[in-house]
């Protein structure tokens, strides 16, 4: 009853959202591997690791406001990247 219930609150993904959703995350995926290596480990440790800027800066020995600079110059990139 309970994945009966979950079927009928969460509608299935289409075909065409899925195809889209991987178009999307492959280039994604290829915009942050183009990233500066230390832009894109500070990135991935913010965003798919869960550390926040002190967490990382502590883990680089380095002060969190260099961090917080390193992620938004990268997200910038990844905009570029993503737009073209």
């Amino acid at each position: 009853e309970e994945t009966l219930n979950r079927r009928a609150i969460v509608q299935p993904e289409s075909l065409e959202d899925g195809v889209y959703r991987k178009i999307m995350y492959d280039q994604l995926h290829s915009a942050i591997r183009q990233l500066p290596v230390v832009q894109r480990r500070r990135l991935l440790l913010y965003y798919f690791g869960g550390f926040t800027f002190e967490k990382i800066a502590e883990m680089e020995g380095c002060r969190h406001p260099a961090i917080i600079k390193s992620v938004r110059a990268a997200e910038k990139k990844l905009k570029i990247l993503l737009h073209k």
